[in-house]
């Protein structure tokens, strides 16, 4: 069963996720959305991808919808979140990999134990609601509130076409993939991300148009 004491992260995921899944029934050809650098087919094939392995976690274990993150860009996906074991990994990468439409995977889904990703959704629900932490060796930041920075960040930007971008905050490592126009843009985005309070590592897939 989907437990409900998530937080924030979780209602804003949850939301994410009918909307994905929803996606398929609303249209019925490619999807125009101008202002992305993808093409119309592109965004569209990419939705179906998505809604597809979506719709694969929850009927195999509901669970994933909320541990595991998703992200597409031109059939490239980017796989993070935390599952508590072998089998659990292995079973999602197996339902990933299953789409032959996906170019890539970039594989960041860690292994941990049960108190440990335990511990950290407690820490989320209680950072989540109070923003950033005050300084502190033994606090770390919300991963929410770093996701929420980059995205701010990256809209105010001038030079920067954020919605390009797809990013996940995991144990304050940031990981992120897209498309740059120019190499002044792929430079600027990752240095505002590095910048951001709390963020211990950027691990970028952004390629260059």
């Amino acid at each position: 069963m989907i437990k409900v004491n998530r937080g924030l992260r979780s209602v804003f995921k949850t939301l994410s996720i009918c909307a994905v899944l929803a996606a398929p029934l609303a249209a019925c050809g490619p999807l125009q959305m101008p202002l992305e650098d993808r093409t119309g087919n592109d965004q569209w094939l990419d939705t179906q991808i998505k809604s597809g392995i979506l719709g694969e976690f929850s009927k195999v274990d509901h669970t994933y919808l909320l541990d595991v993150n998703v992200d597409i860009w031109k059939q490239n996906v980017m796989v993070t979140g935390l599952v508590d074991s072998k089998g659990k990994y292995y079973d999602v990468m197996s339902l990933v990999r299953q789409d032959n439409r996906i170019k890539t995977v970039y594989d960041h889904l860690v292994i941990a134990d049960q108190e440990t990703i335990d511990a950290y959704h407690r820490a989320e629900d209680e950072y989540g609601k109070n923003a950033v932490p005050a300084d502190s060796a033994t606090q770390s930041v919300s991963d929410v509130w770093i996701e929420s920075q980059i995205k701010a960040l990256l809209l105010a930007e001038k030079g920067v076409s954020s919605v390009n971008y797809r990013w996940q905050s995991v144990q304050n490592i940031v990981y992120i993939m897209g498309e740059a126009q120019t190499d002044e843009e792929l430079n600027k985005v990752l240095s505002i991300v590095r910048r951001i309070k709390g963020v211990a590592k950027v691990v970028s897939h952004i390629s260059l148009a």
